[in-house]
């Protein structure tokens, strides 16, 4: 993987205060020489409080609390390993590669507090310096939503179970179709809600998936029955789609997929959720139209090849403002570059990708593209058995075989006048 600034940064800090800390150390000590400036108290907590207090506090998603000295000690090597890895804060956008919002990485400054602090004897300040206590914030980030939709019952991960998935389906209740801006849950047991996708279905196989979507041409994707709304994950705040908007049609159910893991402390206990889909509608009338364009692989030449290219050409002009995983093996990387008719390139994105924490990214601000412009994704792989998996094997027939690789590039089109819904 190409390394980033960030990684570089993050790896030399790490060096230099492990290099400090050895030289440091004389013979025979059996504890951590104190090599860092930063201590818990004044410099490392405000951080975790502000970066990570969604998950890492008691009664979070998280596998332990970060919240008191006491608690953040004796996972000190743990935090600085997730840290050089960049797994932690979980966002797998590589930095640099595209403009994205809210990207949840910390800065220069935090990273190199955190580090040192880690790798330097974990100081913890002043013995007698009170630290507020944080709890748990189980609550509606964006407000009160416009409609709260409790799920239809409740959902026990059994005694015996470490994680587990579940479906579930409510209704809007509206012979109207609606605007929807934004999505959130709330969690009824806050400590095992591990990710959620909330999208519209409908009740049969005739529901549209793409608004117009014989205006992508012949090559337009087949209806099916689901849009996604939100990936929702804990700790992050829904984005609010602001002047523009999913179209939600009458008649149509929000479907619930909920991704329910347990911690080490609750291993043989059952847990119940029932937990709450928050919806917010436009206010205003006639918002811009959130329109979503399938980007699928087909099954690959030769079973040998570590990459995967395929592109989608767009036949109309557009603006893209996000785009999602929703289909992808886990552990590897997927690159999209948008490339104009006059041969320009536009870096979209590039992840790792992960087994969890799917989410939609939200570009910086709208990417133009003309008509004749291609979406080129490219997915690269250490281990090509990895596709030949993913498409079913060597004896998956031709016809059967389906992409391994979707993705979502959600789009308006410019020129569209506001409409009703």
């Amino acid at each position: 993987m190409t390394m980033t600034a960030r990684h570089i940064r993050v790896l030399l800090t790490v060096a230099a205060a492990v290099t400090v800390g050895a030289l440091s150390l004389t013979p025979g000590e059996a504890h951590k020489a104190i090599t860092s400036k930063y201590t818990y108290n004044d410099d490392v907590f405000p951080i975790l409080r502000d970066k990570c207090a969604r998950c890492h506090v008691a009664g979070g998603v998280a596998p332990m609390s970060l919240m008191t000295y006491d608690e953040a000690f004796p996972w000190a090597e743990s935090i600085r390993a997730e840290l050089v890895a960049n797994h932690m804060p979980p966002w797998n956008a590589e930095e640099g590669f595209g403009a994205l919002k809210a990207a949840h990485t910390l800065s220069p400054r935090e990273l190199d507090i955190i580090l040192t602090w880690a790798t330097g004897g974990n100081p913890r300040g002043q013995l007698d310096q009170k630290l507020p206590p944080i709890a748990l914030k189980n609550d509606w980030t964006m407000g009160a939503p416009d409609l709260a939709l409790p799920l239809p019952s409740e959902f026990t991960v059994a005694a015996d179970k470490m994680e587990d998935w579940h479906e579930f389906f409510v209704s809007i209740a509206t012979t109207e179709p609606r605007w929807v801006r934004a999505v959130d849950l709330l969690p009824g047991t806050p400590s095992i809600v591990r990710s959620a996708t909330i999208s519209w279905r409908m009740s049969s196989a005739v529901g549209e998936f793409v608004r117009g979507a014989t205006s992508w041409g012949a090559s337009a994707p087949s209806p099916v029955p689901e849009q996604v709304l939100a990936y929702w994950l804990p700790g992050q705040e829904p984005e609010p789609a602001r002047a523009t908007a999913f179209r939600v049609p009458a008649g149509a159910q929000i479907a619930v997929r909920i991704h329910y893991k347990k911690t080490w402390q609750f291993e043989g206990k059952a847990l119940t959720d029932r937990s709450t889909v928050g919806i917010y509608f436009a206010k205003e009338a006639g918002p811009q139209e959130l329109l979503t364009l399938p980007l699928e692989a087909t099954a690959p030449a030769a079973s040998t090849t570590k990459d995967l290219t395929f592109t989608k050409t767009l036949s109309e002009d557009v603006q893209a403002v996000a785009v999602s995983p929703d289909d992808v093996p886990a552990n590897i990387s997927v690159q999209m570059v948008a490339i104009r008719p006059d041969g320009s390139r536009t870096p979209m994105i590039r992840l790792s990708t992960r087994p969890d924490w799917s989410r939609r990214y939200w570009f910086e601000r709208p990417l133009s593209f003309p008509r004749g412009t291609r979406i080129e994704v490219t997915a690269k792989l250490d281990d090509p058995d990895i596709l030949s998996a993913a498409f079913g094997g060597p004896t998956t027939p031709p016809a059967a075989a389906s992409g391994p690789l979707r993705l979502t590039l959600n789009v308006v089109r410019p020129n569209a006048k506001p409409s009703a819904p």
